[in-house]
């Protein structure tokens, strides 16, 4: 957030205020921010997403025409509005560098036009447009999310961020108040085991209906509460994890602790469609917000290819976003246009996984479930592949890790990854994290892994 408001001698001076003032500051921006994204666009899409009545068909023969009208890459396709599946399947794919090398003959500038963009698990950087209708239209889908399962805008809400929100002295005051925005931000990327119970104590100040942001900081939150055997005394309505990968425990310990649903969702930073976790925790596709394809590439495991319908600026099309996904089908193709998708899991990045010393590959989820029965004992932990036999794993334990859940734990990991690999295991006081704040569960550094 402050790192768009301000520049560096800002920041410095932000940094030097007493603790007061930057409250006020964050505040005066998130007033800013309020005015630009909680607009009449952001009002309209949000009753037209609650209202209902949408038409798969009646929004892709829009989208379509709008390609070929507005988008100079798109000019010469053709469209059969009887056969709009057809017309559109034949549609070319998308690749990172299309978008990076004819982003130009790719968008369509019209109206409030910025730059959009992410820096990709991989490290890959890309930006995108977007206009002020494709950021009331995200904004809004968001909060529709929220609101179907009881969160109103604007209720009281705890997020935690990757944001310059601290000073290096922080004091264990990692928490600043947007007021406009009823929301207490929290600076992920200093939390650490000693001074967690500060941010809880923050919280039960504050009483949030919702949290959201980096599961891996609302897990240290649900770590403390059920380790000091706390009973949160106000209502959490449900938590909107973001940003990294929701694993099994994580989700059972947060939900443990807060009493409240934890809803999954996947949508990516340059404008993807979105899948998130309904009531019965199944995953839904946000049919309002794009069309996905599913190519298998294994048992179960399929690769996402997106198609977003909000953003129109640069209309993602066909997009290989390299993301990958858990559905109950052995089919080789599937579509959400044209098919009921059973989607289970949400794996993330193709470097998120390991390769194993017998060229298995293990998931995210494969490799947590080496915790399973001993996770009350130990808090986060990471893998890091050097090679195809050579691993880094950081951990961080609770008191209650012994021998037996050293050895638990242990002969679990060369089950997955092999007895040939070689191990070096780190205790830490708290997992690295990227410069962005989050806290990447598995990189893979073999070359040829992204």
């Amino acid at each position: 957030m402050l790192k768009e408001l301000i520049d560096a001698s800002t920041h410095n001076i932000y940094y030097k205020s007493p603790i007061f003032l930057q409250h006020a500051f964050t505040s005066v921006y998130g007033y800013k921010l309020k005015r630009e994204r909680y607009n009449h666009l952001y009002r309209e899409a949000l009753a037209r997403y609650v209202r209902g009545g949408f038409d798969k068909t009646d929004k892709l023969v829009d989208f379509m025409h709008h390609l070929k009208g507005n988008i100079r890459a798109y000019a010469n396709i053709e469209i059969d509005e009887t056969d709009i599946l057809g017309s559109f399947l034949k549609l070319p794919m998308t690749m990172k560098n299309d978008l990076r090398y004819e982003l130009e003959v790719r968008s369509c500038r019209e109206g409030r036009i910025r730059f959009s963009g992410t820096s990709g698990t991989t490290g890959e950087s890309l930006a995108v447009y977007d206009s002020e209708y494709d950021r009331a239209d995200r904004m809004a889908y968001l909060d529709y999310i929220k609101f179907q399962n009881g969160v109103r805008p604007f209720a009281k809400r705890a997020s935690f961020t990757g944001q310059d929100l601290t000073p290096p002295n922080h004091k264990n005051i990692l928490w600043r108040y947007n007021m406009p925005m009823n929301q207490m931000l929290y600076a992920a990327n200093h939390m650490t085991q000693d001074n967690i119970g500060h941010v809880y104590g923050s919280m039960a100040r504050f009483k949030p209906e919702a949290l959201d942001g980096f599961p891996s900081a609302i897990h240290m939150v649900a770590k403390y509460v059920l380790n000091h055997r706390l009973r949160v005394n106000w209502q959490v309505k449900a938590v909107f994890p973001t940003s990294e990968i929701l694993l099994p425990h994580v989700k059972a310990d947060i939900e443990k602790a807060f009493g409240a649903r934890v809803i999954d969702q996947y949508a990516s930073g340059e404008g993807a469609p979105f899948i998130y976790a309904g009531t019965d925790g199944a995953y839904k596709v946000g049919h309002e917000t794009g069309l996905f394809e599913f190519k298998r590439i294994d048992h179960h495991l399929y690769e996402m290819i997106v198609t977003s319908f909000i953003n129109y600026a640069t209309p993602l099309v066909r997009y290989r976003i390299n993301d990958q996904v858990e559905i109950d089908s052995d089919e080789e193709y599937l579509n959400s246009y044209a098919d009921d998708i059973k989607i289970t899991r949400i794996f993330g990045r193709k470097s998120e996984y390991l390769i194993g010393s017998r060229g298995n590959r293990v998931t995210s989820v494969g490799i947590a479930r080496a915790v399973e029965g001993i996770e009350d004992t130990v808090a986060a932990f990471q893998f890091i592949q050097k090679d195809m036999k050579q691993f880094i794993v950081n951990l961080v334990v609770e008191p209650g890790y012994g021998a037996k859940e050293e050895r638990i734990f242990k002969e679990r990991v060369v089950r997955r990854l092999g007895a040939d690999c070689q191990y070096q295991y780190n205790y830490l006081d708290q997992i690295p994290k990227d410069r962005n704040g989050k806290a990447r569960f598995i990189i893979n550094e073999l070359s040829g892994v992204k």
